[in-house]
């Protein structure tokens, strides 16, 4: 069941001719998540939704992380011609009382960096958030990761009237 979903077409410059890419986010509920990659298999039947260690694309994914606590996990997707593109993670927040959500990671598959689909994606959770009454919170990306999407999560938080807390940290 998809919980919400944006569309939007892009043009791609590509060999000298304009092609259309079609583009939609949504949002997956973590057994939604289960059934699209594992297609009622025991292994993810794409290859890019393995473990980094084990070949997959997308950074700090691991599908076992799938089957924990499924039922207070989101899936934010990007997807480029039908094909997942880029994927993020919402987990709530097991400390607090009120409806906060972490952001986990944010990640898109390499071939498909550089297109703005991170951006789109933060758009995806920061949306979701919001249709749901949901506050976020940065967690586990990298040092690196937080100071570059530090500044976009501030200005969706502003821009669709978010609760985010940025949790201020020592890098």
């Amino acid at each position: 069941m998809i919980l919400s979903s944006r569309q939007k077409l892009f043009h791609m410059k590509e060999n000298n001719f304009e092609k259309r890419e079609e583009v939609k986010t949504e949002t997956l509920t973590a057994r939604d998540l289960v059934d699209v990659i594992y297609k009622g298999e025991s292994l993810p039947q794409d290859a890019r939704f393995l473990s980094e260690k084990d070949g997959g694309v997308f950074h700090y994914f691991d599908p076992r992380n799938l089957q924990e606590n499924k039922e207070n996990k989101f899936y934010s997707v990007v997807k480029a011609d039908e094909e997942i593109a880029g994927l993020g993670e919402l987990e709530r927040n097991p400390f607090e009382e009120d409806e906060t959500f972490w952001i986990k990671f944010l990640s898109v598959d390499p071939k498909h960096q550089g297109k703005g689909y991170a951006s789109l994606l933060a758009r995806e959770i920061f949306s979701f958030a919001k249709e749901r009454g949901y506050i976020l919170e940065g967690s586990a990306y990298s040092d690196a990761g937080y100071e570059k999407l530090k500044g976009l999560f501030n200005v969706l938080a502003q821009e669709l009237d978010v609760r985010f807390k940025d949790t201020e940290r020592r890098i």
